[in-house]
């Protein structure tokens, strides 16, 4: 056995892009020392008796390879922080990269050392006594106060099939194909989900660079069994819209089968291109769903770098809650009403910028898009929605002019 995974980078979306700068194999990523190191420590965590510390520590271990890597760089000179190599979304090489310690110091960053202390042991710490935070003003500051004994501690035997969970197990993990499940018909409450974006990035393909090593460790004890990938025919991520339209819409419409008549399916989403947008409002409208509520949040730090290099960067999530159509009257809406949206939108802007949280042009698209895809669902056939959809891109843009400025003129006055 090598002493670490010797494994090829398949071409696709984003590993063409380090495949540009001539890199052909996953350790390739690493210097000599960073893979000795990296070489021992999974060693040591392989040859761990206790499968369950073994699984848990081969998790802490993915978080090391982030840090730890010629494509991590300074988070900021003089800080002693270091950016993880995903901080751009992408597979390139830094221009004056950062080899930090493997295994710490009491104040390293990114190191296995002080990612135990800060992920593994917090994590058991909260099993082990939960709670819940509540806002609490002390000296004029609001600060977050924390209650415990609301809730019962952590720790379950997990039922690995849902027969099991059905007749008494607390806790169902599955990791598989999300459009065939076991799951009984009308058995689940509520659905809460992140779909992926159907383009820039491919998360399948950046993930084989920790799946790799996992394989290393693991071999096939795990669910990553005997494959180099974690790419699969039957992933819901593609470039392709009607591609993507497909493959969402068979999750959401296997959700729907197992979901009960009362319960909800609430995902995030945000897009920048009206594509997005439309395969949306198709998968979730031919899987018998409608949206009957948008609600925009904060959603990603806004000094991430991918935020911080885009001219309209989206820092909003909004995140959609829907039911099942069959549930729900159906009232009639047209392109003439398109003030109930804008209206809707304008509060919802207001009330952002009334905390304090600046708005791009993008993150206005946003609050928008979700406030039609809504109305849209609620009162049309999917035959008629797609068409009133295709044919609103002028009040789409003219809205979206009028709210995004609205700040700009206010500021003149």
């Amino acid at each position: 056995m090598n002493p670490y995974p010797v494994v090829a980078i398949e071409p696709g979306y984003n590993t063409n892009q380090v495949l540009g700068y001539n890199y052909r194999y996953w350790h390739e990523m690493f210097n000599d020392r960073q893979l000795l190191c990296l070489s021992i420590l999974a060693d040591r965590i392989r040859s761990t008796s206790d499968s369950v510390v073994r699984d848990l520590f081969t998790c802490l271990f993915s978080g090391t390879l982030e840090f730890n890597n010629m494509f991590a760089s300074y988070k900021g000179e003089g800080t002693g922080a270091v950016r993880h190599m995903f901080a751009h979304h992408i597979l390139k090489p830094e221009r004056l990269p950062l080899e930090a310690t493997l295994w710490g110091t009491p104040k390293s960053s990114g190191s296995f050392r002080t990612m135990f202390d800060g992920r593994i042991l917090r994590a058991l710490n909260y099993a082990e006594a939960p709670f819940e935070l509540r806002p609490k003003i002390r000296a004029g500051k609001q600060e977050g106060e924390k209650v415990y004994d609301l809730s019962e501690k952590l720790g379950f035997d997990i039922a690995r099939e849902y027969r099991d969970f059905a007749t008494g197990e607390r806790v169902y993990l599955s990791c598989g194909d999300s459009s065939h499940t076991d799951l009984d018909d009308k058995s689940v409450d509520a659905i809460v989900t992140d779909p992926p974006f159907f383009d820039n990035v491919h998360y399948s393909q950046l993930a084989d660079f920790f799946h790799v090593w996992q394989r290393h460790i693991l071999g096939g004890t795990g669910p990553q069994e005997n494959d180099c990938t974690t790419r699969s025919d039957f992933e819901v991520q593609s470039a392709d819209a009607s591609q993507f339209t497909d493959r969402l819409g068979a999750v959401w419409s296997e959700a729907h089968r197992v979901l009960k008549d009362s319960g909800v399916l609430a995902f995030t989403y945000h897009q920048s291109r009206a594509e997005g947008w439309r395969s949306v409002l198709c998968a979730l409208m031919n899987a018998g769903f409608v949206i009957t509520a948008a609600h925009p949040v904060k959603a990603e730090m806004s000094v991430a770098m991918p935020k911080r290099q885009a001219k309209e960067p989206i820092d909003l999530d909004v995140i959609l809650v829907c039911r099942k159509q069959s549930q729900l009257e159906r009232y009639e809406w047209n392109a003439e009403s398109w003030p109930i949206v804008t209206t809707v939108a304008m509060k919802q802007v207001q009330r952002l910028r009334s905390s304090g949280r600046r708005l791009s042009r993008n993150d206005v698209r946003v609050i928008v898009m979700a406030q039609l895809l809504r109305r849209l669902s609620t009162s049309h056939r999917l035959a008629t929605a797609l068409p009133l959809l295709e044919a609103s891109g002028s009040n789409i843009e003219s809205t979206i002019t009028r709210l995004h400025g609205e700040r700009a003129d206010a500021g003149k006055g």
